[in-house]
């Protein structure tokens, strides 16, 4: 217990650390597209709170409140990091809330397959592999398409955002298997291994995102950052409908 909590206090110092750096690294972005600095910010300083808050639990050798924390802790980044991506991508509103919901759905799923024992609880973990795929789906196909009609500095970005997100999904479901699922680790390797996932992730994405200054230019000159707020014919969705209808 005292070892897991070294973990997530460094983790905590790690990820602080990284948010601040974000936060003045933003600062020196075109101003158009410093919503997104402040973005990578607000992800490691979300991750970093949360630390604070499993360290916090009393439940700590049972592992649920700590579960329960980093869940609300991954609910936050992957929001944050989803419209970062979607919007770098170019999609509409549509395929953001798809990604997203996705994202959300498959995280609290794999939560709830893990507070559940028997039969529920092994059809329930079947689930969040078949979400992933989708997620895989949507990165590699509709949002390939959408971004590749935009710049080289843009399509770049989107590349290493999307290989980043995937290979941490990857990551963190291993570690999930080889804990929750095969008890072949123990809590204490597992928060180890966790955090230090969670980390390069954070740590990787606001790196990429503050150093990607002209992309994120072109990115705010094409429309919205918040891919939310655009329509549906940002990323050519719904083009069908417009070439179908009168003039």
């Amino acid at each position: 217990m005292f070892e897991a909590i070294q973990t997530l206090v460094v983790g905590t110092s790690v990820l602080a650390l990284a948010a601040v750096a974000f936060l003045f690294a933003a600062r020196r972005l075109p101003a158009a597209g410093r919503s997104y600095g402040y973005a990578a910010a607000v992800a490691a300083g979300a991750m970093a709170a949360t630390y604070v808050a499993m360290t916090a639990t009393e439940s700590m050798a049972a592992g649920a409140g700590t579960d329960f924390a980093r869940f609300v802790g991954y609910t936050v980044i992957w929001s944050v990091i989803c419209t970062v991506v979607a919007g770098v991508a170019g999609v509409g509103r549509r395929l953001a809330a798809a990604l997203l919901a996705v994202v959300v759905v498959r995280l609290w799923i794999t939560y709830g397959s893990w507070q559940v024992e028997g039969t529920v609880g092994s059809a329930l973990a079947i689930v969040p592999f078949a979400l992933l795929l989708v997620a895989i789906y949507l990165l590699f196909g509709p949002f390939m398409r959408a971004v590749s009609s935009t710049s080289g500095e843009r399509q770049l970005l989107y590349a290493k955002l999307r290989n980043l997100v995937v290979l941490g999904w990857l990551a963190l479901v291993v570690t999930g298997l080889l804990g929750e699922a095969f008890g072949l680790t123990t809590d204490f390797v597992a928060i180890v291994a966790s955090t230090y996932i969670e980390a390069v992730l954070l740590v990787g994405f606001g790196g990429i995102v503050v150093r990607s200054g002209r992309a994120l230019a072109a990115t705010a000159a094409s429309g919205d950052l918040n891919p939310f707020m655009r329509d549906g014919t940002a990323s050519g969705e719904g083009l069908e409908d417009r070439a179908g209808s009168p003039s």
